[in-house]
C-alpha cells in the first residue's frame, strides 16, 4: 500500500511520525484556541511534538544498545512531566473558583497521543485522534442532549451595585434566561460587586451568545465564564 514500511523505525518514518503529530495536535488545539484558553493550538502542537519526539528518542537508543535499553521509560517520564504543564493551566479565579480542567486534561491526553505515534502505533493513535476531536467538538451538546447540564451557564460578573441586576434580567428576557442562585462577594479590584450566578436556558442558547445580550449593559464592568 505505501512504498515505504512505516512499523518500520528510520529517519524516513521518524519524520513522518513528526508530522503526523504535528497535523493532530493542531486540530485539537484550534478548538481551545477557539474557546480563548490559555492552552491554545501551538501549545498543544508543542507538547504532542515534545511527547513524540521522546519517544522516537527512546527507540533510536534502543536500536544503537538493543534489549539493555527500555524505550518505554521514556514515556513514563513524559507522562509524569507532563502533569507540570497541565498544572499550569488549573487556574482559581479571583472569585475562588477553579478553571482549566479541560485543557489540563486535554494535554495529558495530547502527550499519550504523541506518545503513540512516536513509536508507531497508528491504528491507536488515530483512534485517540478521533475519540479527543469527538470529546472536545461534541461533547457539550451530547450532555445538553442527555443531561441538559449545559442548559445553564455558570458565570460571575463584577457590576457596580445591586441595582444593575434588573437591565441584567430584562436584557436576557427575549431569549428565556433566567438568574438563578445569586452569590455576591466583594470585588477584588475593590470596584463594585462580584456576584456569582446561573443564567438558565429554556432553549439551547451558544453561551457566547447569551454572555454578548450582557455586554454593553451600563454598570457591568466584566463578565467572566466558570467550568469550562
Amino acid at each position: 500500500m505505501f512504498p515505504i514500511d512505516l512499523y518500520e523505525f528510520n529517519e524516513t518514518t521518524a519524520l513522518i511520525r513528526l508530522l503526523l503529530a504535528m497535523v493532530f495536535s493542531a486540530i485539537l488545539g484550534m478548538e481551545r484556541t477557539r474557546k480563548l484558553r490559555p492552552a491554545g493550538m501551538r501549545t498543544y502542537m508543542l507538547v504532542c511534538i515534545g511527547a513524540c519526539s521522546t519517544m522516537l528518542g527512546g527507540l533510536y537508543l534502543y536500536e544503537i544498545y538493543g534489549p539493555g535499553f527500555d524505550p518505554a521509560r521514556m514515556a513514563a517520564q513524559v507522562i509524569s512531566g507532563i502533569g507540570f504543564i497541565g498544572a499550569g493551566t488549573i487556574m482559581v479565579t479571583p472569585r475562588q473558583k477553579v478553571k482549566g480542567l479541560t485543557t489540563a486534561a486535554g494535554l495529558w491526553a495530547v502527550a499519550c497521543l504523541g506518545i503513540n505515534i512516536g513509536v508507531g502505533n497508528y491504528v491507536i493513535a488515530f483512534g485517540v485522534f478521533v475519540a479527543m476531536l469527538i470529546t472536545m467538538l461534541l461533547a457539550d451538546k451530547l450532555e445538553v442532549l442527555f443531561f441538559r447540564r449545559l442548559m445553564r451557564i455558570h458565570v460571575t460578573i463584577l457590576i457596580e451595585s445591586l441595582d444593575v441586576i434588573p437591565q441584567i434580567r430584562e436584557a436576557l428576557k427575549p431569549m428565556d434566561i433566567t438568574l438563578s442562585d445569586l452569590e455576591f462577594s466583594y470585588s477584588v479590584e475593590k470596584q463594585g460587586v462580584a456576584m456569582t450566578c446561573f443564567l438558565r436556558l429554556k432553549h439551547w442558547t451558544h453561551h457566547e451568545n447569551a454572555v454578548k445580550a450582557l455586554e454593553g449593559i451600563p454598570g457591568i464592568f466584566h463578565i467572566e465564564l466558570l467550568d469550562i
